[in-house]
């Protein structure tokens, strides 16, 4: 599913942890876990999911929604890339700071 930054800035949807996704080392896309838990990708106006050039970038706009818990998740397609049968692996989940406690 998907929501919009703007309708988590109004507080039109209720969420407490983020989860920013890194692609290929520069790329960055953000989900969010709403209160029933349910995994939101953000998205811009249109519905194109917003890209970002860093963690810290893209935890930006959500400095002051009180964010509770920030994850950065990684997908390593290493598997695939030498030549294997892609396995079933969780992403890796590291907890990061919150946007609240960022000096950016």
């Amino acid at each position: 599913m998907k929501v919009t930054l703007q309708q988590l800035q109004q507080g039109q949807v209720e969420f407490n942890t983020l989860i920013v996704q890194s692609f290929e080392c520069e790329h960055y896309l953000v989900n969010v876990l709403d209160m029933e838990g349910a995994r939101l990708i953000v998205c811009d106006s249109s519905g194109k999911p917003l890209s970002f050039r860093s963690q810290l970038e893209a935890k930006k706009p959500f400095k002051g929604l009180n964010v509770s818990d920030t994850f950065l998740e990684h997908q390593s397609p290493y598997n695939e890339m030498i030549g294997i049968e892609p396995s079933p692996v969780d992403a890796l989940s590291v907890p990061i700071a919150n946007p609240d406690q960022d000096y950016s």
